[in-house]
């Protein structure tokens, strides 16, 4: 059995396909109720189930990232009005003074200072205050 070896324009062209991204082959699992219906419309239709599910996918893909864009602009366009209307969080600063000033030194987030029961503790507050 005699074995033909490619020529170098045959190796050649065989890398330029691959590089051009030809199709791989993917193991999806489909719900067999879908893998009849494809098989009954190839049947029909007289085409390829491959090429029936790269149509479906392609059109899935181009809808739903039309959505998903749409989408995009949508949220994109309400940032940016909110950051026109208060350019410099004037209305934030604002709020957070006022729930400040509304606590009047009842704030249950400030820390208190305890006395150090220790050497240890005492080291490590000489440390930190420099």
């Amino acid at each position: 059995m005699k074995v033909r070896r490619a020529t170098s324009r045959q190796h050649v062209r065989a890398l330029a396909k691959r590089a051009k991204g030809l199709r791989k082959a993917t193991t999806y699992r489909l719900d067999p109720h879908f893998q009849k219906g494809l098989a009954l419309l190839g049947k029909v239709r007289k085409m390829p189930l491959n090429r029936m599910v790269n149509e479906a996918v392609g059109e899935y893909l181009e809808s739903r990232a039309a959505a998903v864009e749409a989408d995009l602009e949508d949220t994109l366009r309400r940032v940016r009005a909110y950051r026109e209307a208060d350019p410099n969080f004037e209305s934030a600063i604002s709020g957070f003074a006022d729930a400040e000033a509304a606590l009047a030194g009842e704030d249950p987030v400030e820390g208190k200072t305890a006395s150090a029961a220790g050497p240890a503790q005492r080291l490590v507050r000489k440390l930190i205050r420099g």
